[in-house]
Formats: C-alpha cells, sequence, structure tokens
C-alpha cells in the first residue's frame, strides 16, 4: 500500500512540475509552426540568391514559364528568353519606348510604355486607331498560325496595367513601380519568381537551417492566380474558355481532389519539358485509369497514337490563337470527363463552359471538314464515345 501511495505520489509531483515548465515556457510549437514564426519579418532577396544555393532546380525554373510573365527592358534590350524572340515592338515604337513586356515567354507579348500604361495605340495618336496592332502572337503548328500582331483593345486611352497581383513577386497594390502612373501597386521582382511561392527569403538565407521557407503544395495555392473568378463556372469568350483558368476547370470534376503537384513539377513545367523532347507530366494517365487505356474501341486510334489528352484535355482554351471553327484553342483544358450526350461546350449565352466536355472539342478538333480525320455526324460520335473504352464481349 505504501509502495502504491509513493508512486502516486511521484506521479502528481511530476506532473505539477510538467505543468510549471509548460506554463513557463508557452505551448508547444510543431516544428513546422516554429519555422513559420521565426520567418516573420523575413525580406525578399531575389531568385538569383536562392539560386546560389539551389543551383540544379534554379537552372530548371528559369527555363519555365513563371519567371517571364513580366519582364523588363533595360538599356533598350529587350528580354533574351529560353525558347522565343520578339523581333521588335508594336508599330511606331522602339525598343526604348518600352519598359516591360508581359509575357513572351510562349504564346504572346503585351508592351508596356514608359509611363506604365498597356500599348494600345500609336505614338502620339490624336484620333485612336481602334484597329491598332499592339500583341504579338507566335507562330502555333497545331492551329496553323503564322507569327504575327493582333489587336488588343486597340484605342483605349491610357490603359493601366493592374496585372501585379498574378505577374509579380511581392506584390502590394499602393503605389506605381518605378513611379511608372500607369502602373497599379508595387513589387519586389517582377515575374513568378522563387519567392512568389515560398514567401521571402531573408532570413531562410541567412539561416538555411533554422529558418525553412514556405512548401504549400495545396492546389487552392495554385489557384489564387489560375482561375479568373469564382470557381464555380468556368468563363468563356468568343468560343472558348479564356485562359488562365485551370483552377476552375479542375473544380468541375472528381479531379478536384488532386493536387496540381502530382500530375506537374512547378519548377519544371510544360513547354519547357516539350523543348527538351520529355514528358511532360510527371505521372500520367494510365497511372491511375489503367482500366481504360486498355480499351479503345476503335482501331484507328491505336493505330495512329490517340492520346488520352487528345480527347479528354482538347485545347478548348485560347490565349493567343484559336479557330472555333476547328475546335481548336492553343492550351489544353483542365476539364477531363467527356458527356457522350453532349454536343457543344458553352451555355447558350456563351460566357461559361459547361462542366464537361461535349463531343465538339472532344472530337471535332480532329473529325472536322479541315481536320486529319473523316467528318462524322453528332449521332455517330455519340455512338462511338458511349462505348469507348467498354471491354467487349
Amino acid at each position: 500500500m505504501k509502495k502504491i501511495i509513493l508512486i502516486l505520489s511521484l506521479l502528481a509531483g511530476g506532473l505539477v512540475l510538467a505543468t510549471l515548465l509548460v506554463t513557463q515556457a508557452g505551448p508547444a510549437i510543431a516544428p513546422s509552426e516554429a519555422a513559420a514564426q521565426t520567418n516573420v519579418g523575413a525580406e525578399y532577396v531575389g531568385s538569383a540568391t536562392c539560386g546560389e544555393c539551389h543551383t540544379e532546380v534554379y537552372s530548371t525554373f528559369i527555363k519555365s514559364g513563371h519567371p517571364w510573365k513580366l519582364n523588363p527592358v533595360v538599356d533598350g534590350q529587350p528580354p533574351d528568353y529560353p525558347f522565343t524572340e520578339i523581333p521588335n515592338p508594336p508599330e511606331g515604337y522602339t525598343w526604348d519606348d518600352i519598359s516591360y513586356i508581359i509575357g513572351g515567354y510562349n504564346w504572346k507579348a503585351r508592351f508596356v510604355d514608359q509611363q506604365g500604361y498597356i500599348i494600345t495605340d500609336k505614338p502620339g495618336a490624336t484620333i485612336s486607331d481602334t484597329e491598332y496592332l499592339n500583341q504579338y502572337n507566335f507562330a502555333n503548328e497545331v492551329i496553323g498560325k503564322e507569327a504575327g500582331w493582333v489587336k488588343y483593345k486597340s484605342g483605349t486611352q491610357q490603359l493601366k496595367y493592374d496585372c501585379g497581383t498574378c505577374h509579380t513577386t511581392g506584390y502590394q497594390p499602393e503605389g506605381n513601380q518605378d513611379g511608372r502612373p500607369g502602373i497599379v501597386g508595387t513589387w519586389a521582382e517582377p515575374g513568378i519568381q522563387c519567392e512568389a511561392c515560398h514567401g521571402p527569403g531573408s532570413l531562410h538565407a541567412e539561416n538555411p537551417r533554422g529558418v525553412a521557407v514556405k512548401v504549400n503544395r495545396d492546389a487552392e495555392e495554385c489557384g489564387q492566380c489560375h482561375r479568373r473568378d469564382a470557381v464555380e463556372q468556368v468563363n468563356a469568350k468568343d468560343g472558348f474558355i479564356e485562359h488562365h483558368e485551370q483552377y476552375e476547370e479542375l473544380f468541375q470534376g472528381k479531379h478536384a481532389v488532386l493536387d496540381c503537384v502530382q500530375c506537374h513539377n512547378p519548377h519544371n513545367l510544360v513547354v519547357q519539358l516539350r523543348q527538351a523532347d520529355l514528358q511532360t507530366t510527371r505521372t500520367q494517365c494510365e497511372n491511375c485509369h489503367f482500366k481504360q487505356a486498355k480499351t479503345q474501341n476503335v482501331d484507328s486510334h491505336v493505330e495512329f497514337e490517340v492520346a488520352c489528352v487528345d480527347c479528354h484535355m482538347p485545347r478548348i482554351v485560347k490565349t493567343a490563337w484559336g479557330d472555333a471553327e476547328k475546335f481548336t484553342g492553343d492550351i489544353r483544358t483542365h476539364l477531363m470527363a467527356i458527356d457522350p450526350d453532349q454536343i457543344g461546350q458553352f451555355t447558350e449565352d456563351g460566357k461559361n463552359a459547361l462542366s464537361q466536355i461535349g463531343l465538339d472539342f472532344a472530337c471535332r478538333s480532329c473529325h472536322n471538314p479541315d481536320g486529319i480525320a473523316p467528318e462524322l455526324s453528332d449521332g455517330m460520335l455519340s455512338g462511338v464515345a458511349k462505348g469507348y473504352h467498354t471491354p467487349e464481349e
């Protein structure tokens, strides 16, 4: 009995001591929380600083599209892009007249003047030219388009650049970058650089082992920029889904449970992988949908090696070039489920895409009068689509 009393007394004393220690030291903090708390007050140091240690990651990241969303023109010289080249600025301008290029990495480029306004008109124009060609589109073999100039809000007076939220790193909506009145807000670095996703890194740079950077693999992190509006609907215009809506598209179906990084390495993205003739995603459709991949009930599709994405991720999105009559834009959608009974793709007013892919884009991007496959009726396409992945008995 005395032993039991002694043990209970020791346990009680230990509990009191532990309580006192916790009270004095404060609540316990998980390692990740501790790192986050010590990161308070960090400053932006720039991707080049990150690259001094993370050389391998930086060497691939700098060839992705993210850091090239907004690019300064320095000393009258255009940026040196990884895979593209812009021959000249819009008509009437020289490189000395340009402060920044919006984009220019793969699809298109727009231009910002020295006052910070997006160029939409000829220099010194007294009458607005609504036909002025101010956006440069790169060539697109899929749609059969050569490189050329097109209109973007042509003739608009003093069009402000207010896209810094998703085009820059360390963006603040107050003020005007470089004192240019046409630019809304300021930033630490143009383009989507390392610290746009990982947070300001000065404390980590000073103490790499003691201060961790932010690593958030949730799809919603990517969705902060890869969305246009409310995620419950996908915005459309002129017969295509508008660009940078991948998160909204993904939200429409069961793939919404996936994180973007399960398919994409954010440091090594599709364009640069395609340029290197490498697999463009970390995993492929067949890894999960292996049963469907075993059965394709159209022999010609097997013969011509029609890929899953050709039907299940057709080019419904347009950022630069698109041909609505051929049901082909220049970016693949992240809508993936095909409805065999649905022909069209958009609501009656054309302002939103339906949640499933219709046969116009799933099939008629190939099966059209000028396509690589015979033109087929709605009924024939629907009939084939309904049993496409069903094993024949």
